[in-house]
């Protein structure tokens, strides 16, 4: 079954977060310590599923689903403040390691848009298609 061009967008802007995330877990060793290695490979998986997770919902809204998906995303919502507050909570990591992860979500969605803009260039039709170089009343 062939993918749609949105369902094919969130999977590029989700392998493009795990790659962000993947890279700057892999930094964060140099810039934080080892202390803060944990915290960036959380804050860029809980930024991979917000991203997956409001994808299901928004499909869902567009097919016309009602109030369980607001419902559902108003849970999203507090459970990805639930899941950072424990995080932080039990002093698995602190807040910025976790922010530098989680910030693997906006650089992810930029780089996978600008890879969309450039398939998108290079594979643009003609836009001369219909048009021919003598359109004048003798032409017709």
């Amino acid at each position: 079954m062939p993918r749609t061009d949105e369902e094919q967008g969130l999977r590029t802007a989700l392998w493009a977060i795990a790659l962000c995330g993947a890279a700057l877990t892999l930094a964060s060793p140099f810039v934080l310590g080892k202390e803060g290695v944990l915290g960036v490979a959380l804050g860029s998986a809980i930024a991979a599923f917000n991203l997956w997770s409001l994808g299901r919902i928004v499909r869902a809204f567009m097919n016309g689903a009602g109030l369980p998906w607001v419902l559902l995303a108003a849970l999203k919502l507090v459970g990805l403040l639930v899941v950072v507050a424990v995080v932080l909570k039990l002093g698995i990591t602190t807040v910025i390691p976790l922010a530098i992860g989680y910030g693997a979500l906006p650089v992810g969605i930029v780089f996978a848009q600008l890879g969309a803009a450039r398939h998108s260039v290079a594979t643009s039709p003609n836009i001369q298609g219909g048009i021919v170089d003598d359109s004048g009343p003798e032409g017709r």
